[in-house]
């Protein structure tokens, strides 16, 4: 490369296939940025993933790791002069390198329904024909918690979060009507009947200068019908239970009579009902 130019994901990976004639594939964390699946910062700058056949020894090589396995025809696509895994394989690989939240969030991501890489079904099929019980598991809960609504792995973290907790279920990327201003937007995790909103604010919503007056302005568009607003940055995302504490508040505030009561399961119908 030539001074001063920076390396890109994808010049390492055509670096690294250029010195290597065995037959691989891209796999795990490299290929879900390269398909641009949402994923912690610490692997967005780890080493290559690269797998090979089980009658290939994986690469050792410095800056990457090797992988062994079954690979269908049907398992990879060509990227730019290079083979990665499909979107569909790179998500059950990725079970075994991510938790729970980041895998709903990666799969949240290839099925958002405005531009989706896959289908639910198509999802669902690979995970049954995985070859590897490795994260199995893993990939069959999140599987059940994907969502087509969600337009970013903070938003997804945020969801997955409120959905834990003793709160209601809220709506991601719910569609309001706006009658003072006439205007339509979305807010990210909407609680309708309680006019209660979440919106994530990402580093481009402070960079953008038109992206922040339209935030400011769509918020108080909002607040002027009654909507209470509860705004949360990359930081809340270290704090998840500060959010579901400040999203209390503004439930107590609505009149929210809190979660219904589990009665014990020693007490008599009597005693329940008192």
């Amino acid at each position: 490369m030539a001074p001063g130019v920076s390396v890109t994901l994808l010049d390492r990976c055509v670096a690294f296939s250029s010195r290597t004639a065995r037959p691989h594939a891209f796999s795990h964390a490299t290929a879900a940025l390269l398909h641009g699946m949402p994923l912690p910062e610490t692997l967005e700058s780890g080493p290559l993933h690269v797998m090979f056949e089980p009658s290939a020894r994986a690469t050792r090589a410095m800056g990457t790791i090797g992988h062994s396995a079954t690979l269908r025809i049907d398992d990879t696509v060509a990227l730019q002069g290079i083979y990665v895994t499909n979107v569909e394989r790179t998500w059950c690989d990725l079970a075994s390198i991510l938790g729970f939240a980041d895998l709903v969030a990666a799969g949240d991501s290839l099925l958002w329904h405005k531009n989706p890489a896959t289908t639910r079904e198509r999802l669902r099929e690979t995970v049954a024909q995985y070859p590897s019980q490795r994260g199995r598991v893993r990939m069959r809960a999140a599987l059940e918690a994907l969502s087509d609504r969600s337009r970013s792995r903070p938003e997804t973290l945020v969801r997955l979060a409120l959905v834990a907790s003793h709160l209601p279920n809220p709506e991601p990327n719910y569609g309001v009507r706006l009658e003072i201003s006439g205007r339509n937007i979305e807010i990210d995790l909407a609680y309708p009947e309680y006019l209660i909103g979440l919106e994530y604010q990402g580093d481009h919503h402070r960079t953008d200068r038109r992206q922040w007056r339209n935030d400011v302005r769509r918020g108080n568009d909002a607040v002027d019908e009654n909507w209470s607003m509860v705004y949360f940055t990359g930081d809340d995302l270290v704090d998840l239970d500060n959010v579901i504490v400040r999203t209390e508040r503004r439930f107590r505030m609505r009149g929210w009579p809190g979660p219904p009561s589990i009665p014990s399961a020693g007490g008599s119908a009597g005693s329940r009902r008192r």
